[in-house]
């Protein structure tokens, strides 16, 4: 495997989202006053299209990410998990392009944005165009709808164990994590060092191991995610929750 790009930020990675067909990787993070910060990466080339970009207070978090624009939305009281804002910022030049209030973001669709408003019923989701944040349809139900295809694959706790033995001079910790792609199989696995843990990643193909190295070193506990793939790429998060790095598979 070869890497695609690694990216360290100034913060801790707290989100992140994906748009396949654009290719657009969207992260939110946190500086060490807990202010939220957006980037945006062109991940198969390792472009970084935004950095750092800020808006609002701290109770502004990530949404989603489109072709042009990263998508936000508010918590008005963080204690409770409903959102009742949606604003859209320009992946080109970070400014705002649009902003609307009272209804709560559901998810990415071929149509548009599906939102939800307070006065709909239960199964009922209006959508919105993402480049004006106009009303395209007023309301209708999900499923009538096309979602977006993802090929996102989180790699899984597994009381499986590889076929090919790992661990000739060290304990493990924890479960193995598996994903596989193709003819490829993708373990991770924690193993105990003198102080903490370190993060493996073994990648087989036809029976043989062609990647075997610590990917995550240092760690204080274990992670409950470990990596996951797009496609032919492979994206992990290391440095204390402040890097972002992804190899071609």
């Amino acid at each position: 495997m070869t890497e695609a790009f690694s990216h360290r930020f100034d913060g801790l990675i707290w989100k992140m989202d994906i748009y396949e067909p654009a290719e657009l990787l969207a992260l939110e993070w946190r500086t060490t006053e807990g202010i939220p910060r957006f980037s945006v990466i062109h991940y198969s080339s390792g472009q970084l299209l935004a950095d750092a970009i800020s808006y609002g207070d701290r109770w502004w978090t990530l949404a989603a990410v489109t072709a042009h624009q990263v998508l936000l939305h508010h918590y008005p009281q963080p204690n409770q998990g409903q959102t009742s804002a949606l604003a859209a910022l320009s992946i080109d030049t970070g400014k705002i392009l649009w902003e609307r209030f009272n209804l709560q973001f559901q998810e990415l669709l071929m149509e548009g944005i599906a939102v939800k408003q307070g006065f709909m019923g239960a199964n009922d989701i209006s959508v919105l165009d993402s480049y004006t944040g106009h009303t395209r349809i007023s309301r209708t139900k999900l499923e009538k709808l096309r979602p977006l295809q993802r090929s996102i694959q989180v790699a899984q706790p597994t009381t499986d164990t590889p076929t090919i033995p790992l661990l000739a001079h060290t304990a493990l910790a924890g479960p193995y994590f598996r994903a596989t792609s193709g003819t490829r199989e993708f373990w991770a696995y924690h193993v105990h060092q003198e102080k903490g843990f370190r993060l493996l990643l073994s990648v087989f193909d036809a029976g043989k191991i062609i990647f075997n190295e610590c990917i995550v070193d240092q760690l204080h506990q274990l992670l409950p995610e470990t990596f996951f793939l797009v496609n032919q790429q492979l994206f992990f998060i290391r440095n204390n929750k402040q890097e972002i790095v992804s190899y071609f598979v």
